[in-house]
């Protein structure tokens, strides 16, 4: 038997499916591809008590999965954490004992980083790709959280090679549910290597309304008001509009979602300039990142008005902490030129943009050819000064922009007052 479900062009062959429990599992999946959040995580906390046909069938772990990963798109954080991380025994949970580390360690990480916990995100990626052997889709989320991570860090070229494993994966077709959140790292990363001019073209494209379009907002808290800036920075004004009707459908669609609510009000109030909206926006939305996005672009909107330097001194600081607790040190850097332009000047040390750690991954003569050359030295006044060559300075240079997540010199004289 085959059931079409209702406003949804997909359908699902019930009568080919004997354990009633995949078949809840696969009308919720149809249902989010679709846009029904709130009826397809009902679906799956309903398949959580329903027992499976056969205790080998993946549909069990499938439904865990997915209830943890609906949860985090919600914002749910502790309740996430009781569903991945058990009490009294950290290896088992919901999942029950760890007899699936690879899959269990990629809810973590994926809980890890939309928490801003981006080393445990990655430190938990680390087990998934030891034990993930030959599964393709664990490969292609473990790259996904990775690329995510380094832009976050703006590490554009670990994210651009971490976003090449995942075409080579497209292109074989293994991308299945991860297409839609895949179109979003690749356009993150065409922003940061080409500027919004580099992912103007694609924007019509995430604002179709289509099954990449439809995943991308569901799965991203900040893709309706970054489509919106994006759009209006490029002049783009129908699909800017088009952007903030698709986050307001979404949320008339889904009343219980608080996060896609809280983006349908950023994504308007950057369209229209309403401080109410965007106000509401940073208040009521979960996701940190997303919250300080929200807080930044108050901030701007104030600036505007002479009469409000105060007012918006004061909240793109709570942003620039908000985003460090999300640990997004390029978005930080962005919250200190604004603060500076309006005259205000802090410690270096308030907000550390650059991890401590960054330093210990430097060797002593990286150290202090980075050191010279953040002074502004030339790679031959360093080499002099170092009794080095030229080459060699450069040489050193290559090793340390990675480690430190910047691409040039001018990225390394910004970050490395906050690293000594």
């Amino acid at each position: 038997m085959v059931t079409r479900l209702p406003g949804s062009s997909v359908r699902i062959l019930s009568g080919t499916v004997s354990c009633a429990k995949c078949r809840l599992v696969g009308h919720a999946i149809a249902l989010w591809l679709n846009g029904w959040f709130d009826h397809s995580l009902h679906l799956i906390e309903e398949s959580l008590s329903t027992t499976a046909a056969d205790s080998s069938c993946e549909c069990e772990l499938q439904t865990r999965e997915l209830f943890s990963f609906f949860l985090i798109r919600r914002g749910e954080f502790d309740r996430a954490r009781k569903v991945l991380y058990h009490p009294e025994d950290p290896n088992t949970s919901l999942f029950g004992p760890a007899i699936y580390p690879a899959r269990l360690s990629l809810a973590r990480s994926h809980l890890a980083f939309m928490a801003g916990d981006l080393d445990v995100a990655v430190a938990m990626i680390e087990q998934v790709l030891a034990h993930a052997e030959g599964s393709n889709q664990l490969r292609v989320a473990s790259r996904l959280i990775l690329t995510l991570v380094a832009l976050r860090r703006v590490d554009v070229n670990a994210a651009s090679s971490h976003m090449q494993m995942i075409a080579d994966d497209a292109f074989m077709g293994r991308l299945k549910l991860l297409a839609g959140q895949c179109a979003w790292a690749n356009a993150q990363l065409r922003e940061a290597q080409r500027g919004v001019e580099g992912v103007a073209p694609f924007i019509e494209e995430l604002v179709d309304f289509g099954p990449v379009s439809r995943n991308v907002f569901l799965s991203q808290s900040a893709a309706a008001p970054w489509l919106v800036r994006l759009a209006l920075k490029t002049d783009q004004k129908a699909m800017a509009q088009q952007a903030v009707k698709i986050a307001q459908k979404l949320a008339e669609m889904n009343p219980r979602h608080q996060v896609l609510a809280a983006s349908a009000l950023h994504a308007n109030g950057l369209f229209e300039q309403n401080l109410v909206d965007l106000r509401r926006a940073a208040d009521t939305q979960p996701h940190p990142w997303t919250k300080a996005s929200a807080m930044e672009d108050i901030g701007k909107l104030l600036a505007s008005e002479r009469s409000q330097r105060d007012q918006a001194i004061g909240i793109l600081e709570r942003s620039a902490d908000t985003y460090i607790s999300a640990g997004g040190p390029g978005d930080v850097l962005r919250i200190k030129k604004r603060l500076w332009d309006l005259g205000v000047k802090h410690h270096q040390s308030r907000w550390r943009t650059t991890p401590q750690r960054a330093i210990k991954d430097l060797t002593e003569t990286e150290i202090k050819v980075a050191q010279l050359v953040a002074q502004g030295m030339t790679n031959t006044q360093t080499a002099k000064y170092l009794f080095l060559s030229p080459h060699t300075v450069a040489y050193h240079l290559k090793k340390i922009f990675p480690k430190l997540g910047v691409s040039s010199r001018v990225g390394l004289a910004r970050v490395w007052t906050d690293i000594v």
